[in-house]
């Protein structure tokens, strides 16, 4: 296992989090954000989901009279296939910051963001009238480019804001092996995160990288960019506050498909209202005694699915 993607397998063991917290801190904060890449594990549990409430898989498409779907179907993260294999421990999904980002007076920093690989399960089999399935998902093809700002609050770390827009391929594979799978494809925008936290470590950029099989063919087919020295999910703390590994903790954050009309990012930038149509939770740490500030997230129900808005706190 390679030194740099050791050190962020370790990052999503929470008994070792304060550990990497304490040697990630830099002898000094530098002034520009190195590209690289972003690697999450998805929580488990029903956080994430989907639903085809307004965009339906279409009658007819599992078999001849089967019924339009318009419920949810809750994902949870399924390892990334790399080479050599294992690199990336739980890894299930991953953001690639595509350009250096460099600070300006005001401690703001941005860059283009792209998602370079996911990989998701339904933990549950699909069943309808057709059949029982085991459902999939992964990248269709080219991503879209979206703009990340980075905050930085002080020498350790920040926070940063990070929507994204996916295209993704959901796959139904009969779970008796006598048909093909079946796809479709669907358009996803997520906006920021709650609880985006960053923190800064000095790192290698010249060892040796991993790769990952993007589109989930059973092939490897991108080499993953070069260690950064920004470690997202987990918040940059000084080492004094490390007394032990309560220091910091667990914490589901989630991304959420706006409303627009209820998110007047200007005039009411700190909330906004979250659409039943999708939601992605990944795991990240952050100091303890914050997650008291912020509501327990419940798991949602799904087949059938009753759509709800979600009031989320933007951090």
């Amino acid at each position: 296992m390679t030194q740099q993607y050791k050190g962020l397998k370790v990052a999503w063991c929470w008994v070792c989090v304060a550990i990497l917290a304490l040697i990630a801190v830099p002898a000094f904060a530098e002034d520009v954000i190195y590209r690289g890449a972003d690697m999450w594990k998805t929580t488990a549990g029903g956080f994430t989901y989907s639903t085809f409430a307004h965009d339906p898989i279409p009658a007819n498409f599992f078999c001849e009279g089967s019924e339009a779907f318009t419920g949810a179907i809750a994902f949870e993260g399924a390892p990334l296939h790399t080479e050599p294999a294992g690199e990336l421990g739980g890894i299930d999904t991953i953001v690639e910051r595509l350009d250096d980002a460099v600070f300006n007076d005001l401690g703001v920093a941005t860059t283009r963001i792209q998602l370079m690989a996911l990989s998701m399960i339904s933990p549950q089999v699909f069943e309808n009238e057709c059949g029982a399935y085991h459902v999939a998902v992964s990248l269709d093809g080219e991503q879209p480019i979206t703009e990340m700002k980075i905050f930085r609050d002080d020498e350790y770390g920040g926070s940063y804001e990070a929507p994204l827009e996916l295209k993704v391929k959901v796959s139904f594979t009969p779970v008796d092996g006598r048909a093909a799978a079946r796809a479709v494809s669907r358009e996803v925008s997520l906006g920021p995160g709650t609880f985006s936290v960053w923190s800064e470590r000095e790192i290698d950029r010249t060892a040796a990288t991993v790769k990952v099989d993007t589109d989930l063919d059973g092939r490897v087919d991108r080499e993953m960019p070069p260690a950064s020295n920004f470690v997202a999910g987990v918040a940059g703390i000084a080492p004094a506050a490390l007394s032990d590994h309560q220091a910091m903790c667990p914490y589901t954050s989630c991304h959420c498909n706006p409303v627009p009309s209820d998110w007047d990012a200007i005039n009411d930038p700190n909330t906004w209202v979250c659409s039943p149509a999708h939601q992605h939770c990944i795991d990240t740490y952050v100091p303890c005694r914050h997650v008291p500030d912020f509501e327990p997230r419940e798991p949602i129900e799904v087949q059938p699915f009753e759509p709800r808005y979600t009031p989320v706190n933007r951090t």
